[in-house]
């Protein structure tokens, strides 16, 4: 099935190849943040198929361009919880339909950015993505391992092809299967404990598997998704009482110490 698929898409996705084609964060940048409690947002992105993020779970790899990329960077380190959700909205583009709801979002988090400008930007189809993956694999794409894309040269600067390297952290998806979080709905959540400061790349995509058979009528359709990022630590109730216990204490101590001090 996935041999066919390979052909269907490789003819579906010409008309859209040029809008898909590298890997951006244009409008995913959650922003800079250090160990402050702060929380970001990134809503109205649209993610083609329900399966771009399982499909590098194969053996074969998977094709990047069906996954979203987000990035992010720590000055300190903090915890991180990111959460991804299937949101309905209409592209602001003229004519264009709305994007889908029914989105089960599977993401990774990896250490590492692809390039940014003025850089050109890496993509599937560039020689030294070919060149630094199996001869038969579907993309450069993995969702549980380090990975690797590149760009192609910019003969007009005389630059030469790069690539950029994801060292993989961890990840969650949604769905019922191994090592997914149980509940189909729409939503998935992982905190990440003490990550170091530097800079971080998401790759999200879609967690349904049977969503890649070629008779699905939404097979290259879009689905909307949101990302919410929560740097920090909220303190607890128990924290601020623990707190202001401890405050108590040493104000009563110091007390007693000035009392004994002027006797």
């Amino acid at each position: 099935m996935k041999k066919t698929l390979k052909y269907v898409l490789l003819f579906a996705g010409m008309t859209s190849l040029p809008a898909m084609a590298h890997i951006g964060y244009t409008g995913r940048n959650f922003g800079t943040f250090d160990d402050t409690y702060t929380v970001a947002t990134r809503s109205n992105q649209a993610a083609t198929g329900n399966y771009g993020w399982i499909d590098g779970t194969d053996a074969d790899y998977g094709d990047a361009h069906k996954t979203l990329a987000y990035r992010f960077t720590l000055l300190n380190p903090t915890d991180v919880t990111l959460t991804f959700g299937s949101q309905v909205f209409t592209p602001a583009t003229a004519g264009a339909a709305p994007v889908l709801d029914g989105f089960m979002p599977g993401f990774s988090l990896y250490q590492g950015l692809a390039h940014l400008a003025p850089m050109k930007a890496d993509l599937d189809s560039s020689d030294i993505s070919k060149a630094n993956r199996p001869d038969n694999a579907e993309g450069s794409f993995r969702a549980l391992n380090d990975w690797k894309i590149g760009n192609e040269p910019d003969a007009v600067n005389g630059i030469p092809a790069d690539l950029s390297f994801f060292k993989f952290i961890g990840n969650a998806y949604d769905g019922t299967g191994f090592g997914s979080d149980g509940v189909t709905d729409g939503m998935v959540s992982h905190t990440f404990m003490n990550l170091a400061a530097g800079d971080y790349s998401v790759f999200v995509g879609g967690s349904d598997y049977l969503a890649q058979d070629i008779s699905n009528p939404n097979l290259l359709n879009k689905y909307g998704v949101t990302g919410t990022l929560v740097a920090g630590v909220v303190p607890e109730p128990e924290t601020y009482a623990m707190l202001l216990a401890g405050l108590g204490l040493m104000g009563a101590i110091t007390r007693c110490r000035t009392k004994a001090k002027n006797v």
